[in-house]
């Protein structure tokens, strides 16, 4: 049986409902990792590169666990994770029709394997989830928040497709309507009236002379 292919606008729209929830927590983990606040609280760090790589691990772990205190409020979004894993630092989540987690490396996207490394890296944790009804066990849709300084984005990996599917997080909003504005309607022409007075009342004009006979 052929599988059925996953569509761009079908992971847009599933994910939707979830987007103000996401943009908050992204927002709020980058906010307490900047560089800066690292420097400042972990003076002990002298390298820039050690900076960014410890705002980073934090930075995931702020993101992990605020989804699994939170995710939970957006309906059809769960906590897949045992107690076990998540003290073990293994977050998983379910939306409708698969599952999603934070992205651990979001630096990545040269790496001819990634999509094999986000298809393998799944397995393991889902042994030991339930999944929700209305997802395919054999072929669940994985998705994985990656998130840097700079941009978030939706990793999507399925079967039916040949490579990863990348998804701005800001694709997620809905799109803006137009306000369309009712035409005026239409005002009657007014006349043009003359400024100038009469022939008769204007001074410049001198009366015709009658001819003597």
């Amino acid at each position: 049986m052929a599988k059925r292919e996953i569509k761009r606008d079908d992971v847009i729209e599933k994910f939707r409902p979830a987007v103000a929830l996401l943009e908050e927590i992204v927002a709020h983990a980058r906010g307490m990792t900047t560089t800066k606040r690292i420097a400042e609280t972990h003076p002990e760090i002298e390298f820039e590169a050690g900076r960014k790589r410890l705002a980073g691990q934090l930075r995931w772990w702020l993101l992990a666990e605020e989804l699994a205190k939170r995710i939970e409020t957006i309906p059809d979004f769960t906590v897949l994770s045992t107690e076990a894993q998540i003290n073990g630092a293994q977050f998983i989540f379910g939306f409708p029709g698969g599952v999603f987690t934070v992205k651990r490396d979001p630096h990545d996207e040269s790496d001819p394997d990634d999509g094999r490394y986000l298809q393998e890296a799944f397995e393991g944790l889902l042994a030991s989830v339930e999944l929700a009804d209305g997802i395919d066990a054999e072929e669940p849709i994985k998705v994985y928040l990656a998130v840097t300084a700079k941009n978030a984005r939706l990793k999507v990996v399925h079967a039916s497709l040949e490579g990863v599917m990348v998804i701005p997080l800001e694709d997620l909003a809905a799109p803006v309507e137009p306000i369309r504005r009712e035409p005026a309607p239409a005002q009657p022409r007014a006349r043009a009236t003359s400024a100038r007075k009469p022939a008769a009342e204007r001074e410049d004009v001198r009366p015709a002379e009658t001819p003597s006979s």
